[in-house]
Parts: C-alpha cells; sequence; structure tokens
C-alpha cells in the first residue's frame, strides 16, 4: 500500500533557511539526484558508493560558473529518505540559491512539497508515521522537555510503547481464539480471570498517555498565563516585572489597558505566554466594555490565570465580583495579592489565606514566588517521562481505550468471547492507522502539509 503512495518523480528543496547564515544546503531526492548533479558538478559523483563529500564547482548549461560547493552523497537506502540523495552546500546568498533550484528544476527535478521528504522516509519504511509525525513537533517544540520527547519519539520510543500494546492485545486474542476452538470439547485454555488482567494493563498503559495529552500540549505549544484585576490593581506592572522590560503602559489612571497585551518569556526553558488584559469592571465606556468582554473570553483560553487584588485596601463590590468569577475557573488560578508594601487590609483577612501569594510589582518583591506558583500548576513532568502531544494520536488512542473498554464489558457479562475478540480486532487495526501500517492518501497529505518546505 505504502509503495503505491509514492511517486517515482525526484524533489528538490532548500532544507536549511533562506534568511541569514553563511551556507545554504540543498536537498535532492530520487532516482535522478546523483545524475542530474553530475551532470553540472566538476567532479565525478556517478560511482559514489555514498556516505562522501565532495569539493567543486557547479555551473550551469551554459557552463557558467554558480559557486563553489560542497556536495555530499547518500545512496539509498542509507538516506533520510531511504532514495539516493544529494545535498548540495553553497554560500548563503539567496541569489546562488535560486540559481541552484532553477537548474535542477530545468532538468526534470520537482519542487518538493511541504514534509514531502519525510513523507518519503515513511514511504520507504525508514520511520513509521508516528515517527515522521516526531519531526514535526521537534521542530515547533517550545521547551525543553517537549524537544526531549520528540527525539524520543523520533528514536522510536513511543512506537515501541505501541508494539508492546499490539503484542499485548494479539496474545489476549490467540487465548481467546484457542478457548474458542476446544469449546465444544469443554477445555479452556486460559480463564476469563488472565485475560482480564491483560485487558486491563493495557487499558492503564493507554490511559496514562491519554492523561499526559493536556500537558504535553502545554509542553510543545507554550502555556497561556492570564494577568486579570479590576482597573489599576497592577496588572501591567506585574507583567513588566515578569518580563523584566517595560512592555506595557503604566499609568495611575485607571483603565489604562484597554485591550490584549501579549509577551513571552522561557521559565525553566518551557515558553511562557503573559496576557495582559483590560480591568474587569462595570462600565459605561464603549471600548471599555469590549476589551473587557474579550478578556473573559480568554478565561476559557488560558491554561493559568493570575487574578490579582490590591490587598492594601478592603475589598469592593468589584472584588467580590472577581472572586465569583474565579469559583467557575479554580483548577487555573493563581489569587494575587497586589501592594503589601502598603501594608495589608485586616477586612481580607478572611479571604486571602496561604494559597494566596502576596507580592509587590511596584518594589518586585516576592515576584519569584509568582514564578513557582506558574511552576506548580504546569506540574512538570520528569525528564524520563514520555508523552503525547499530537491531536491525531490521541484521538486513535481514544478509540483503541472504549474498544478495549468494551473487550473488558463483553467479558464481565459473559456476552460471548466472539464479541470479545472483534473488538480487540478493531484495537489491531487502529493500531495500525496510528503507526501508519494501513493509511490513505487523504489522510497522510493532511499530516504532512502541515509540515514546512525542506522537511
Amino acid at each position: 500500500m505504502k509503495g503505491d503512495l509514492l511517486n517515482s518523480d525526484t524533489i528538490i528543496a532548500p532544507i536549511t533557511s533562506l534568511n541569514g547564515g553563511s551556507v545554504h544546503v540543498v536537498r535532492i531526492s530520487g532516482k535522478n539526484a546523483i545524475p542530474f548533479t553530475n551532470r553540472y558538478f566538476s567532479k565525478d559523483i556517478s560511482e559514489s558508493p555514498g556516505n562522501r563529500f565532495f569539493y567543486g564547482q557547479l555551473v550551469n548549461e551554459q557552463n557558467k560558473h554558480l559557486d563553489d560547493v560542497v556536495v555530499y552523497v547518500y545512496r539509498k537506502p542509507h538516506s533520510y529518505t531511504g532514495e539516493d540523495v544529494v545535498e548540495i552546500s553553497c554560500h548563503a546568498n539567496i541569489l546562488i540559491t535560486e540559481k541552484i533550484l532553477g537548474l535542477f528544476i530545468r532538468q526534470g527535478c520537482r519542487y518538493a512539497e511541504p514534509g514531502e521528504f519525510t513523507k518519503r522516509a515513511f514511504l520507504n519504511g525508514k520511520i513509521d508515521l508516528v515517527q515522521a509525525e516526531s519531526v514535526a513537533a521537534l521542530i515547533a517544540a517550545k521547551s525543553d522537555q517537549a524537544l526531549e520527547n520528540a527525539l524520543n519519539q523520533l528514536e522510536g520510543q513511543f512506537s515501541k510503547e505501541l508494539k508492546g500494546i499490539r503484542e499485548n492485545i494479539i496474545k489476549v486474542l490467540s487465548l481467546l481464539e484457542l478457548n474458542l476452538d476446544f469449546a465444544e470439547e469443554d477445555i479452556e485454555v486460559i480463564d476469563d480471570s488472565e485475560i482480564l488482567r491483560l485487558l486491563k494493563t493495557t487499558e492503564k498503559k493507554v490511559s496514562e498517555f491519554l492523561k499526559s495529552y493536556s500537558k504535553g500540549r502545554l509542553l510543545q505549544n507554550g502555556v497561556k498565563v492570564m494577568i486579570t484585576g479590576k482597573p489599576n490593581v497592577g496588572k501591567s506592572s506585574l507583567m513588566n516585572t515578569l518580563l523584566e522590560k517595560d512592555r506595557v503602559l503604566v499609568s495611575e489612571i485607571p483603565g489604562t489597558t484597554r485591550d490584549v497585551i501579549h509577551d513571552e518569556i522561557y521559565l525553566d526553558n518551557i515558553l511562557v505566554k503573559f496576557l495582559d488584559t483590560a480591568g474587569i469592571r462595570y462600565s459605561g465606556d464603549y471600548l471599555e466594555q469590549e476589551g473587557v468582554k474579550r478578556a473573559k473570553k480568554l478565561y476559557k483560553e488560558a491554561d493559568i490565570i493570575l487574578m490579582m487584588f490590591d490587598i492594601s485596601e478592603p475589598f469592593t463590590e468589584e472584588d467580590q465580583y472577581l472572586l465569583q468569577i474565579a469559583k467557575q475557573y479554580s483548577g487555573k488560578i493563581i489569587f494575587v495579592g497586589n501592594k503589601i508594601d502598603l501594608g495589608k487590609s485586616p477586612q481580607n483577612a478572611e479571604v486571602v489565606d496561604h494559597n494566596w501569594v502576596e507580592i509587590s510589582a511596584k518594589k518586585k518583591k516576592n515576584i519569584a514566588k509568582i514564578k513557582e506558583a506558574i511552576k506548580r500548576k504546569i506540574h512538570l513532568t520528569s525528564k524520563n517521562e514520555l508523552f503525547i502531544n499530537n491531536e491525531r494520536q490521541y484521538k486513535k488512542l481514544k478509540e483503541i481505550k472504549k474498544a478495549v473498554k468494551n473487550a473488558r464489558k463483553a467479558l464481565k457479562e459473559q456476552i460471548g468471547h466472539e464479541f470479545v475478540s472483534m473488538e480487540l480486532r478493531q484495537v489491531i487495526d487502529i493500531l495500525s492507522e496510528l503507526n501508519g501500517e494501513v493509511t490513505n492518501e487523504d489522510i497522510l497529505n493532511n499530516i504532512f502539509s502541515q509540515f514546512c518546505i525542506g522537511k
């Protein structure tokens, strides 16, 4: 099936950024990669066994010198794509690179589609689909842990876990088939309790990966931290202090921030995206109402909410309104009591407890405690923990869990081993789709279209 989806033409694309740097690298993959290069390169590479560097001149059809280049030759199947591959390193001038690309396209190369090199690696059996998706995750990783996780997946660790699940299911199916074969002779090869134990082990493993998804998305894409509170409570001052720069206008006039301000920092090598919003209050001002409306929408979108209060003054009706809103988002709220340098109002003692972070944004006091509270909310994974952050994989794992659950139910209710087998065969089919053993062109096009050119 994979072979039917593989194009036999030769493709080309730059695999390094064309902005800046000192060297551009162009990759050519396919049956004509070596002949096309050999035609216009000053060294004969036609008989190269592969894994060899060559230094020489590249010329065009008129024998005009394009650049002094380094050519690296790979012979199939010992290349990234599993095909014959040539990589040309030239000087990092966009004009030179464009001339090289143009030369090869005129010879019959086709400009590679997004992710097509990785797609060919998958279709040629160099990697499975989970590993292919990890390439995109590796490029997009926004934290050290996401980067390490993508590398582990690229090396096949998640694929190995899926293989273990598959072997467990096949083992159960084999035992069920034996029980069915000997049913007429009233011989039970394995009792249902042992099958249930194996299914429970599988379901637990799948559940662990599903549970890791939300955390994995945060580590992969960055954490959205919303700073909110009523006007003039010190939100902009706090954001500037957290960012360690004057990013937001700070004023004594209430309501200075009327829109959502975005900026980001790395906190323990995790990307944190701060959103400073308009103050939440009742107002007849149209612009301010619109800002507040958008701020409320961000409550749902934010991963963590820093809800700020001025604890130097008794809480007002607006403060009580915010505390009511906070109940709806208790899992993501960090309560921040600001202006502690002015003293703490005794009237707030019943509300402001040990769970609050008391700070002075103006004096930059206890700001480290805010960062620690954010890190605790993220619940960082241990370094060796494998997690998923791919939506397709998440959906397939949910389908697997549902099928295993149905199998356990059928077994417990003694509906019949044939019904259990039917559910478990479905698990095998889903696993085949997950790692790409069985797939179709539409699914592949959707996956690889999200890659960048040259990958």
